[in-house]
């Protein structure tokens, strides 16, 4: 425990003091893709198997389950992105409305087997009238086994009616995230940070400047900085710029 503390505060520490000539700070926590909870207001969402759980955190060291939303088997990814949840799951990308953010209810479910004709996980991250998504072939969390490994973008304008499309074959898929028009993905498959051109949703372009990490699994994109956690390491990286990505340090796990 304590040397997970101490891997903690280290980043903290890195990220601080590369942005220490910031006008501004970003005090709002971050987060990978891979997470199973996720924090709006005055409420944490966190996520079973087949139910999202509100619990109202306004009494930090009291916190109460205000609600339960059943839903199907497999939840996996939690984000939120312009006053909506976005959850993966083994066979959909639900999206919730929190306008009433004690009682989230469903505002979407999209059917993956019918709109790209497979499943698997689904790490998501949202970007204005986007959603972007993977899914691995490999047996994992999710407990099945995909078709097909690939990256999909939804078109999400209408959040009660997403649409796949994109999809985009992959290796073995893991974490997400963006900075501006450029797009990271953990490609455990090709132990590469692959990063796509998303300028364009509907053609998402692959760069030529892929990084070599092995086995990426996750990643957290802050301000001009972005860290890569592997399965043996976290590597720093400075994003300023996205052509020639600089490597900041690393951190053994």
């Amino acid at each position: 425990m304590r040397r997970h503390l101490v891997l903690a505060a280290t980043i903290a520490l890195l990220l601080a003091s590369c942005s220490k000539d910031a006008d501004s700070v970003n005090t709002q926590g971050q987060s990978g893709s891979i997470t199973r909870f996720a924090v709006y207001d005055h409420f944490m969402y966190v996520l079973n198997q087949n139910e999202v759980q509100t619990y109202d955190i306004s009494q930090k060291d009291a916190p109460k389950l205000v609600h339960r939303l059943p839903t199907d088997y497999g939840l996996e990814t939690i984000t939120i992105y312009d006053h909506a949840i976005f959850i993966g799951s083994v066979s959909a990308l639900y999206i919730l409305n929190i306008d009433n953010p004690a009682a989230p209810y469903i505002l979407a479910k999209s059917d993956r087997l019918s709109d790209i004709g497979f499943t698997g996980c689904d790490p998501v991250v949202v970007k204005d009238d986007y959603a972007y998504s993977t899914l691995k072939i490999i047996r994992n969390a999710c407990g099945s086994i995909a078709a097909q490994s690939a990256l999909v973008v939804y078109d999400i304008s209408d959040k009660s009616a997403p649409v796949s499309v994109g999809v985009y074959p992959m290796n073995i898929p893991n974490g997400l995230g963006y900075k501006d028009n450029y797009l990271f993905v953990c490609d455990e498959g090709s132990d590469q940070l692959r990063i796509f051109d998303i300028s364009n949703p509907l053609d998402v372009q692959e760069t030529s400047w892929a990084v070599n990490i092995t086995d990426p699994y996750d990643l957290i994109v802050d301000g001009e900085r972005m860290i890569v956690s592997s399965k043996t390491d976290f590597q720093i990286f400075d994003l300023a710029d996205v052509v020639h990505l600089k490597k900041l340090g690393q951190i053994p796990k």
